[in-house]
């Protein structure tokens, strides 16, 4: 199945047994959400590139950013809950723990099960990484889009075991969960300026660093751009100013927007809903 957002792959159609599918989206808006479902002895591996997306698994609201992975334990029920298919860039692998369907990439059974054993005593935690994957990901995506032949069901094998022993590696280190000081402060000045327009400048003087270092910089440890991650911030607080029965017009000017018009079309963009849908839907 492939859109121009949208590419999926049957791996099994690629010489990978116990391959599922690949996936991979880049959307510039919000989709509808991902309802609940299951995949029966199917391990699920997310690796988010930019954007943000939230998940349900096991019940539990996980949160997704760009250079972080999520691994979906088989026969488990998750889903995005009331959340949209957020704006943003993700890949996706599904793999059977099946061992009747054959080998996993010419590994042994033995070596197969340690790995996949491995891969999901790790699951339903979120994980930094994924930007050291991308290339792999990526090499992947244009192996498959070629022709079939047998040198390229050689090369997706090889990538596959690559790639599923880079992410164990990843899913293995220490993973530093507290926040730094430096996002820390520049969280708190967005929070407190969302009823203006908040320039790039500014951030990067709160850290004290070149606005140029500072687009790259944090667009590394949020995992999405800084007016992005403003603009969602922004809509975030709409959702409750609009619940508090101001009108759409007042929410937009309040969070600083230019207009209604543009603060209706950033809502829906990150929300795939317009302001007034979502307080009927609220209702």
């Amino acid at each position: 199945m492939s859109s121009q957002e949208r590419t999926v792959y049957n791996l099994q159609d690629y010489g990978i047994k116990r391959g599922v599918s690949f996936g991979h989206y880049r959307y510039i808006e919000a989709k509808p959400h991902l309802e609940n479902h299951i995949h029966s002895n199917i391990l699920e591996i997310c690796f988010c590139i930019k954007g943000q997306q939230y998940y349900i698994i096991k019940g539990e609201q996980v949160r997704l950013q760009g250079n972080e992975f999520v691994i979906v334990p088989p026969n488990t029920a998750h889903s995005t809950g009331d959340f949209p298919e957020g704006k943003g860039e993700l890949y996706w692998v599904q793999i059977s723990i099946d061992e009747d369907l054959g080998k996993l990439c010419n590994m042994t059974k033995r070596e197969a099960k340690h790995l996949l054993d491995l891969l999901l005593s790790k699951s339903s935690l979120v994980f930094k990484g994924t930007f050291l994957v991308k290339p792999i990901l990526e090499k992947i995506k244009r192996t498959l889009h070629k022709p079939q032949s047998i040198i390229s069901e050689i090369t997706i094998n090889q990538l596959f075991t690559q790639l599923l022993l880079e992410t164990l590696e990843l899913a293995s280190k220490e993973q530093k969960v507290s926040i730094s000081d430096r996002l820390n402060k520049i969280d708190h000045f967005i929070q407190e300026n969302t009823h203006r327009t908040i320039y790039l400048d500014e951030l990067a003087d709160l850290i004290n660093v070149s606005e140029a270092y500072f687009k790259s910089w944090f667009k590394e440890k949020a995992g999405m751009p800084p007016k992005e991650y403003i603009n969602r911030m922004k809509i975030d607080k709409s959702k409750t100013e609009l619940i508090e029965k101001k009108s759409v017009t007042e929410v937009a000017f309040s969070l600083g927007f230019s207009s209604s018009q543009y603060f209706a079309t950033t809502f829906k963009k990150y929300t795939g809903i317009s302001p007034r849908s979502y307080l009927q839907g609220y209702r």
